[in-house]
């Protein structure tokens, strides 16, 4: 991660020329009203400056507090606690839809808790019929998430699900073709990965 004082206006600047679309009523000031508001913080533009790119990232893929709008429905802020209730898996399934522009759809999604007790989410991606069993009810399947980047091997798709935290239990899930990812990384210096390759969740209930 570069150690570089980059402005504010230069990070959101770049975001949007690597292909991070505003979602509509949502602008520059937007970033800056929510941050205010959150944590309290006087110099905001110091604030981001402080970890470039990072804390911006989160926030594109976060929701104003202010418009209660998603800033971007390119790429994903989560924390593992989100899943809780059970019906998260879905909410977060047509996110995980939504970010790959198109070329992952995901339909006909349900949640069902068989004679075990276990979990199940099933659902058609691009038609194809699927089911994943998560964990028994009351409990947290992280593993869910890396089921998504067996999927992209499963369906070919020219694009992967990326995977970037800064140490904590919050992280971003981005989606990019091996080009994407190299230009991301090299623009921003940000040790993104993709998903699924590093430890950073347990492996899927077989």
């Amino acid at each position: 991660m570069t150690n570089e004082r980059i402005s504010f206006d230069e990070q959101l600047h770049l975001f949007l020329k690597l292909g991070y679309k505003l979602n509509d009523g949502i602008d520059r000031n937007t970033f800056l009203t929510d941050l205010s508001r959150i944590e309290g913080i006087e110099n905001i533009m110091e604030d981001f400056e402080a970890k470039p790119f990072v804390k911006l990232y989160y926030y594109l893929g976060n929701t104003s507090t202010d418009k209660f709008l998603r800033y971007t429905d390119n790429c994903i802020w989560y924390d593992i606690e989100f899943l809780d209730p059970s019906s998260q898996y879905k909410s977060f399934m047509e996110r995980m839809g939504l970010i790959t522009n198109g070329e992952i759809k995901f339909t006909d999604i349900e949640i069902i808790t068989d004679s075990l007790n276990y979990e199940w989410i099933k659902f058609k991606a691009n038609g194809t019929y699927k089911e994943w069993k998560l964990q028994k009810k009351g409990y947290i399947a992280d593993s869910y998430f890396n089921r998504f980047a067996k999927l992209t091997e499963e369906l070919g798709t020219k694009g992967k699900y990326t995977y970037f935290d800064d140490g904590g239990q919050q992280f971003v899930i981005d989606y990019a073709t091996p080009d994407e990812q190299k230009q991301f990384i090299k623009s921003t210096g940000l040790s993104r990965e993709w998903l699924g390759e590093g430890n950073h969740f347990s492996q899927p209930i077989d």
